[in-house]
């Protein structure tokens, strides 16, 4: 998959990369790129998550579905500004 984004190059510890990549299980295959960009993407799914269900007294459901719509709607932006 072509795209026109800025790749940064980041230092993350070995032990840290380790733990992440046996808490996420990833593909036995995977890149430590794909471990970390998947962890970090988790991350922000989690964010949006409590965020939403910090906005009133909203089901688990439902607060994964607007994170799920957020999450989304942020990577269509960033696809439209590409």
């Amino acid at each position: 998959m072509a795209t026109s984004r800025e790749i940064k190059t980041i230092d993350v510890d070995a032990e840290l990369l380790a733990e992440t990549r046996d808490a996420m299980s990833p593909a036995p295959d995977a890149a430590d790129r794909e471990v970390a960009e998947r962890a970090m993407r988790f991350y922000l799914g989690r964010r949006a998550l409590e965020a939403s269900q910090a906005l009133g007294d909203l089901s688990e459901e439902e607060a994964m579905r607007i994170a799920n719509d957020e999450l989304h709607a942020m990577r269509r932006e960033r696809r439209s500004a590409a």
